[in-house]
């Protein structure tokens, strides 16, 4: 039978994904010594291309929180990820990069995927702060007038501006805010000035293509940040990546359309929502494990699908033979080759 042209881009992708897999898996076997110059192992042309296409493809994106990250060791390397990563978060990370990290980065997007800080801010001026983060500090740092909430607004700005500022020195493909905890910045009674932080940040990245990713724990109870969000502001984000670390498929389902879910907040756009949401388990706890794999193959029962999975501590799973087999064996079941 004939294919139409999209069925046939369709088609093309899957096997090239299928043959992308294999040859990670005999590739990166290679990538064994911990010295730096054996880390970039070179790759033709054409993988290179297969690559690019896969990343521009519709497909489920593999995700991680990436922590540990010294670029030193293969295990502490973005480099030593699987290639079909799409993206990960530099836990913890708030510049200041060392020339070990800068090579590392550069060879990591080189290969088309991306890496974005990541850190929790409660407050205006976390982990950017000249001097500390006691909050008088940031108060005069930052120019706010605790009687002046105006103050409170340009400062969440000033805020944002200071990420853009450091993702531009480094090359780093932009920020996810990590939503856990009230206070100066992300505030129940001043939501104004999250999504004043919000806004600056989408702004500045849509000048360089940069990515503004939110994530939030993966419980009813923490959906008040994602609440405080703007509807425009939620619009705006590339992903929305979610702390489902305890949850399989019907546990998944009832965060996202059951009593008191996601599709509670913000319903007028829940399936744009949905679309850009990753799921997620941890790798930190061995006992929960296991979701990951059970959450490869979720398929949201609403009808429509998810944008894809993630691992917290991603890096944990580089022991073994291959390297990131339970990551790899993800991606793979995420996107299995088309068959006609």
């Amino acid at each position: 039978m004939k294919m139409s042209k999209l069925k046939k881009v369709i088609y093309g992708v899957g096997i090239s994904l299928f043959f992308l897999q294999g040859f990670l898996n005999s590739a990166c076997s290679d990538w064994t010594e911990i010295e730096a110059k054996d880390y970039f192992v070179p790759v033709s042309e054409g993988y290179k291309s297969s690559l690019k296409d896969y990343f521009n493809s519709p497909h489920k994106v593999m995700f991680g929180w990436f922590g540990n990250w010294t670029g030193t060791t293969m295990s502490s390397s973005l480099c030593g990820l699987p290639d079909s990563v799409d993206f990960v978060s530099l836990w913890l990370c708030w510049g200041n990069l060392t020339i070990e990290q800068r090579a590392d980065l550069k060879k990591f997007q080189e290969k088309g995927s991306k890496a974005v800080l990541c850190w929790r801010a409660g407050d205006i001026g976390d982990n950017l702060t000249p001097g500390g983060n006691a909050a008088d500090v940031k108060r005069e740092f930052w120019g706010i007038d605790p009687n002046d909430e105006n103050t409170y607004i340009e400062a969440a700005k000033k805020y944002a501006l200071a990420i853009v500022d450091t993702c531009n020195k480094y090359n780093i493909d932009g920020f996810d805010y990590d939503i856990e905890d009230y206070g100066t910045l992300m505030s129940s009674t001043y939501p104004e000035r999250a999504n004043a932080f919000m806004r600056t940040l989408r702004e500045e990245f849509n000048k360089t293509g940069k990515m503004l990713v939110a994530d939030i724990p993966g419980n009813s109870g923490w959906l008040g940040f994602y609440n405080l969000l703007a509807d425009d502001v939620v619009q705006s984000l590339d992903y929305i990546v979610w702390q489902t670390y305890e949850l399989g498929h019907s546990g998944l389902d009832n965060f996202f359309t059951g009593y008191g879910g996601v599709a509670s907040y913000h319903p007028e756009i829940f399936e744009e929502v949905l679309r850009k949401s990753i799921v997620t388990a941890t790798f930190e706890r061995a006992k929960d494990k296991y979701r990951f794999t059970e959450q490869q193959d979720y398929h949201p029962s609403y009808g429509i699908e998810h944008a894809g999975m993630g691992a917290y501590h991603i890096e944990y799973d580089y022991p073994g033979n291959p390297d990131y087999s339970t990551v790899r064996a993800a991606i793979s079941a995420q996107n299995p080759p088309i068959n006609n």
